[in-house]
């Protein structure tokens, strides 16, 4: 079943056109629709994704309490590294500002075959960062 997989896309999809409704609409339902099918890792994976959304828009406490669940379904599943590496890093959102940021991607727009010879990276729509 990729039904979870497909919403995870549209959710960061939502979220790199900044369409915030749809974006949480889709984090839910990508980790909701996990969650029936018994994708741990893949749980973890939306409600960490989620978290940096979260994050992104202002939402601190919002953010935590999402990468806290990730870290709960990483830990589940065996991630401990990952698990405690997300513990950490939500545990330093709390106790200092942190600094976001964007990142860019290769721009496909004006070529059909794919990126320039050079592996060039052109700025585009604002994707969302989601790893430190």
């Amino acid at each position: 079943n990729f039904q979870n997989k497909l919403y995870l896309l549209e959710a960061e999809e939502a979220f790199c056109y900044d369409d915030i409704q749809s974006a949480e609409s889709f984090y839910e339902k990508a980790s909701s629709s996990a969650r029936k099918h018994r994708f741990i890792n893949e749980e973890a994976l939306a409600q960490e994704l989620a978290g940096h959304f979260f994050l992104e828009k202002g939402k601190k406490g919002a953010a935590v309490e999402y990468f806290m669940k990730a870290r709960e379904n990483y830990l589940e599943w065996g991630a401990v590294a990952k698990s405690n590496s997300l513990f950490e890093y939500a545990q330093g959102l709390l106790s200092a500002k942190s600094s976001l940021g964007t990142c860019t991607f290769p721009d496909f727009s004006s070529s059909t075959s794919g990126p320039s010879d050079n592996g060039e990276k052109k700025k585009g729509k604002r994707m969302p960062l989601w790893s430190e």
